[in-house]
């Protein structure tokens, strides 16, 4: 008789959630930032320093991703100053933007003034030994 295919499944999940090195299996954290400078986490009710911790970088001051703007119903007067360096004398670097049928498209370099963790916040982390931590994502609760 075949095994129950659903007995296998388990079997293997229970293999992979056991340790398989010198570190355990990895376990999802729920963090509350105490301090966002310096980075101050409490993770289950134990205070955790910024030296214990891996950050995305998206959650920090000076972090810089390229946006794509696009704003209907633009009406009235507007300015728009767009600077280009051409740092290499040949390539082109900087902001863009075109206007038309009220819609203005605009693509910019946005950097972050500053870090998005705020004292409070809730926050996802990695861990395997509960000494060093993977800080993903600041999370919210459904309400």
């Amino acid at each position: 008789m075949k095994e129950n295919p659903y007995s296998a499944m388990i079997g293997v999940m229970r293999q992979a959630a056991e340790p398989s090195g010198p570190a355990g299996p990895i376990h999802l954290l729920l963090g509350k930032v105490l301090s966002a400078d310096p980075l101050k986490v409490d993770v289950a009710g134990t205070p955790q320093e910024a030296d214990r911790f891996y950050v995305s970088l998206h959650l920090l001051k000076g972090w810089k991703e390229t946006l794509d703007l696009e704003c209907s119903e633009v009406s009235g007067r507007f300015a728009l100053t767009a600077s280009c360096p051409c740092p290499d004398g040949g390539g082109h670097s900087g902001s863009a933007a075109t206007m038309a049928d009220g819609t203005m498209t605009a693509r910019c370099a946005a950097t972050l003034a500053e870090t998005v963790l705020k004292q409070g916040d809730l926050v996802l982390l990695l861990s395997e030994d509960n000494q060093v931590f993977y800080l993903i994502d600041k999370v919210v609760r459904m309400t």
